[in-house]
């Protein structure tokens, strides 16, 4: 049987071998849609899936829209109810001159085209789409507010107070189709609007939902408070915790799945004077990639700085920032840029966040003793060149990690710093001696993350005099132009969309070395690297300023406590 243009393309693009080719018929059918499908549901990288989503666009004439990297407009949705979009397996993107664009699994069938046409009043524009993401994006994207509002108002409705009803009832109801529905529903405004965090926080009289969006707290939902316990309960199932637990802080993982990935959440939940609070920190999904060193945003300098501090056979990295600042992501595309088959990687970490092939990953489990020390110890047992250790919280485990580069291994790890110096200082105040610290140093990274300015509503304008007098010692009246966000749909008005970390990059070299053997002070330390080439976070974020990416409101909003001479 001859072979289709769309098998030749897959041999030649690499998806698949010369080989397999003669077999896929064989395996998914004769048809190249029916290929495509199968192929989809077994590729797990999504650049792999994206290349196959083009390839068979362009076999029958349509172009692919990878829809986990589109903007849907709200207004293109309203178009289409929710119903008619699962029948016809199609979903609006944007509504532009009249003129509808849907993706649907079968853009080249006219006559469903025509259908669609008539159905929503308007000419419809067809891209293809595979029907997993379909249907993972209508129940994303048909997600809003106001549907969140009505499932509360209803299941406040059947709510009793906790006190007036038996744990077994409680139990039922936590498990009832509408609690089900407003978990899954809460997991999935998150997915939508990029949200790093859900907080579920009573209060006196009410139950209050926030979402963490760009860095910022917004609260989506005020509950009742006979809510919470039902939610609470519906969490602990998800994640395996002890439901009639209520005195003490747990942890745990909550899976949202979908038809063809993953998302995974980090639950949190711990005792407050109106009861628990649980926090749900967004992970990321199944399919998930770590980003290369090239895509965190780093400038020039700073790549190349860290590019060789991770290129050195021994010595302890460290990358400091506040929680949520980007330190594990840093981390882990560090590691990726390492992790070849001649290279034993092994980490531990508290918790797993994201499965990396290729890398042993330790679970730290305190329930049975397994700390940081203890995984630390039995790691450098199983002959590692890198060691990632998730965190240093106490003087054994800092000393164990000088100890392991000082003995021929490069150690990466995080501590909680206001700045790049103060990883020095705060080795030292847990006791660490600072004859350990100067050698086994070589380097330190601290990062923030500031919010980038919406792609859709970017305008540029001339700073004032004021404001560049400020930012610049030897500013000599040019004109200077920076950047902001007007505020548009795209962004909910708040001309930002996304975040990109800042950073600064202390190296430990020889002479400060000897500086930390001899106590010498932070601003001496620092005077010292500035004399070597050292630029500060707030510099960093103000280049990234001038270059569109951020606001300077951003930068100095995040650095502020952080300002050096830049």
């Amino acid at each position: 049987m001859a072979r289709s243009d769309f098998l030749q393309s897959l041999v030649e693009h690499g998806i698949v071998h010369e080989s397999e080719a003669e077999e896929l018929p064989l395996r998914y059918g004769n048809k190249d849609f029916d290929i495509a499908i199968g192929l989809y549901g077994h590729l797990s990288l999504p650049d792999d899936r994206e290349l196959l989503g083009h390839l068979y666009g362009t076999s029958i004439g349509k172009a692919y829209v990878p829809l986990a990297r589109t903007l849907f407009q709200a207004e293109a949705l309203e178009k289409l109810v929710r119903d008619m979009a699962l029948k016809l397996q199609c979903i609006p993107i944007y509504y532009l001159g009249n003129v509808l664009t849907c993706a649907t699994a079968r853009p080249e069938d006219e006559a469903a085209t025509a259908t669609l046409s008539r159905l929503v009043g308007s000419a419809v524009s067809t891209v293809f789409a595979f029907p997993q993401e379909i249907a993972n994006y209508i129940e994303i994207e048909y997600g809003n507010q106001e549907d969140l509002q009505r499932v509360c108002d209803e299941l406040s409705d059947q709510a009793r107070n906790p006190d007036q009803i038996t744990p077994e009832q409680l139990k039922q109801f936590a498990s009832s189709a509408g609690v089900v529905h407003l978990v899954r529903g809460l997991l999935l405004y998150c997915i939508k609007n990029n949200a790093s965090d859900i907080h579920i926080q009573p209060t006196a009289k009410a139950l209050a939902i926030r979402f963490r969006i760009d860095g910022q707290l917004h609260t989506l939902l005020t509950l009742g408070s006979a809510l919470k316990e039902p939610l609470l309960i519906r969490l602990k199932v998800l994640s395996g915790l002890n439901v009639v637990e209520r005195r003490l802080p747990q942890d745990g993982r909550v899976s949202l799945e979908l038809r063809d990935k993953s998302y995974d959440f980090r639950l949190s939940t711990v005792p407050t004077a109106f009861g628990e609070k649980a926090v749900l920190r967004a992970i990321g999904s199944s399919d998930q990639v770590v980003k290369s060193l090239d895509e965190l945003g780093l400038s020039r300098r700073n790549r190349k700085l860290l590019g060789d501090m991770i290129k050195v056979s021994h010595g302890v990295l460290y990358v400091t920032g506040p929680t949520g600042s980007g330190k594990t992501t840093t981390l882990y595309s560090a590691l990726s840029s390492l992790n070849t088959p001649d290279i034993n990687i092994v980490t531990v970490e508290d918790p797993v966040e994201l499965r990396i092939d290729g890398l042993s990953q330790i679970q730290v489990n305190t329930a049975v003793e397994l700390d940081f020390p203890r995984s630390l110890r039995a790691i450098l047992r199983q002959d590692p060149e890198v060691v990632l250790v998730g965190e240093i919280r106490d003087l054994e485990t800092a000393r164990i990690a000088s100890q392991a580069a000082l003995t021929g291994h490069l150690v990466m790890t995080t501590l909680h710093t206001n700045n790049s110096f103060q990883a020095i200082t705060r080795l030292v105040d847990i006791g660490l001696d600072p004859y350990l610290v100067a050698p086994s140093v070589i380097g330190v990274v601290a990062q923030r993350l500031v919010r980038r300015i919406c792609l859709h509503c970017k305008e540029k304008y001339a700073a004032t005099a004021d404001v560049l007098n400020v930012l610049f010692k030897d500013w000599t009246n040019e004109e200077v132009y920076f950047y902001r966000g007007r505020g548009c749909e795209a962004c909910g008005n708040s001309g930002y969309a996304g975040r990109i970390a800042v950073h600064e990059i202390f190296v430990v070299t020889d002479g400060i070395r000897d500086m930390i053997t001899k106590h010498a002070s932070i601003t001496e330390i620092e005077r010292e690297a500035v004399r070597h080439g050292f630029t500060s976070m707030r510099y960093d974020g103000i280049l990234k300023a001038l270059q569109g990416l951020t606001t300077v409101d951003e930068v100095e909003r995040v650095t502020a406590a952080v300002k050096r001479q830049g």
